[in-house]
């Protein structure tokens, strides 16, 4: 009970930080043109980002009901509870743990016509380069996959994509 009661509280400061600083924030969007698009038209798409790029990722263009492939390690529950404040559906699983179960849960969204999301670089790394998950999976589906990022500067926050 004092674990939940701690997830519960982690959870509600996590999604209160992600919302104060995107009320920080002047956001500019680049390359999104295409993405939103698709998103408009219905047509879906494996959106993906790096996984030190995760914290600001849910004020990001996506479809409500997005589905995220997130680790079964304690830390990607607190992500996953985070994300649902966002509009977005977690499946759990990783290459190391839950492969089949997490990839399972990407088909069925696929399926159900929702928009997946992957960091393709996972939690174990190396960090920025992509595993062959990713990729099987678009080979597999059909859909493209747009590539996402978070920057922030002084000046500018840029969150980035390209239908590729």
């Amino acid at each position: 009970m004092l674990e939940e009661l701690k997830i519960r509280l982690i959870t509600t400061l996590g999604v209160w930080l992600i919302r104060f600083l995107r009320l920080t924030m002047r956001i500019e969007y680049v390359d999104f043109d295409e993405y939103r698009k698709r998103i408009s038209s219905g047509r879906q798409s494996i959106v993906a980002f790096w996984h030190g790029r995760l914290l600001m990722m849910p004020c990001g263009p996506h479809r409500e009901g997005m589905t995220v492939l997130i680790s079964l390690h304690r830390d990607g529950e607190l992500i996953a509870r985070i994300i649902r404040h966002f509009g977005i559906n977690a499946v759990r699983g990783s290459t190391s743990r839950g492969s089949l179960s997490g990839l399972r849960g990407l088909l069925k969204a696929i399926k159900e016509g929702r928009d997946i999301a992957i960091t393709p670089d996972g939690p174990r790394g190396p960090a920025f380069r992509a595993q062959r998950g990713i990729i099987d999976i678009a080979k597999k589906t059909g859909l493209p996959i747009v590539p996402v990022t978070f920057s922030a500067s002084k000046k500018k926050h840029l969150i980035a994509g390209t239908v590729s």
